[in-house]
Protein backbone atom coordinates (compact mmCIF):
# COMPACT_ATOMS: atom_id res chain seq x y z
CA UNK A 1 0.00 0.00 0.00
CA UNK A 2 1.40 3.33 -1.61
CA UNK A 3 0.60 6.38 0.92
CA UNK A 4 -0.35 9.49 -0.81
CA UNK A 5 0.72 12.99 -0.24
CA UNK A 6 -2.46 14.61 -1.45
CA UNK A 7 -5.73 15.15 -1.53
CA UNK A 8 -6.59 15.61 -5.19
CA UNK A 9 -8.46 12.69 -6.63
CA UNK A 10 -6.44 12.82 -9.70
CA UNK A 11 -7.17 8.84 -10.83
CA UNK A 12 -10.28 7.37 -10.39
CA UNK A 13 -9.49 3.95 -10.13
CA UNK A 14 -6.46 4.20 -7.37
CA UNK A 15 -7.80 4.49 -4.03
CA UNK A 16 -7.37 8.93 -2.79
CA UNK A 17 -6.78 7.98 1.02
CA UNK A 18 -4.02 4.71 0.28
CA UNK A 19 -3.00 4.09 -3.35
CA UNK A 20 -3.96 1.10 -3.81
CA UNK A 21 -5.54 0.51 -7.40
CA UNK A 22 -9.63 -0.51 -7.37
CA UNK A 23 -11.44 -2.66 -9.55
CA UNK A 24 -13.84 0.04 -10.48
CA UNK A 25 -13.85 3.94 -9.25
CA UNK A 26 -18.15 3.73 -8.18
CA UNK A 27 -18.49 0.30 -6.35
CA UNK A 28 -15.15 -0.74 -6.60
CA UNK A 29 -14.50 2.43 -4.05
CA UNK A 30 -17.18 1.38 -1.71
CA UNK A 31 -16.01 -2.41 -1.62
CA UNK A 32 -12.82 -1.01 -0.74
CA UNK A 33 -13.73 1.54 1.76
CA UNK A 34 -15.98 -0.92 3.28
CA UNK A 35 -13.20 -3.39 4.00
CA UNK A 36 -9.93 -0.78 4.61
CA UNK A 37 -10.84 0.62 8.08
CA UNK A 38 -7.97 3.50 7.37
CA UNK A 39 -9.31 4.33 3.81
CA UNK A 40 -13.11 4.12 5.62
CA UNK A 41 -12.29 6.72 8.15
CA UNK A 42 -10.47 8.72 5.65
CA UNK A 43 -13.29 8.97 3.75
CA UNK A 44 -15.91 9.97 6.29
CA UNK A 45 -13.66 12.82 7.58
CA UNK A 46 -13.38 14.40 3.65
CA UNK A 47 -17.20 13.46 3.48
CA UNK A 48 -18.06 15.33 6.82
CA UNK A 49 -15.81 18.05 5.91
CA UNK A 50 -17.62 18.42 2.29
CA UNK A 51 -20.88 18.03 3.55
CA UNK A 52 -20.29 21.59 5.09
CA UNK A 53 -19.69 23.12 2.14
CA UNK A 54 -23.00 21.41 0.28
CA UNK A 55 -26.59 23.41 0.82
CA UNK A 56 -29.25 20.42 2.21
CA UNK A 57 -27.76 16.69 2.81
CA UNK A 58 -26.20 14.87 0.52
CA UNK A 59 -27.68 11.72 -0.23
CA UNK A 60 -23.93 10.37 -1.94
Amino acid sequence: MTATTTMDWTDPVTCPFCGDELPSPGAGFIDHIDENGDCERGFEHWRANLAGDLAGEWSG
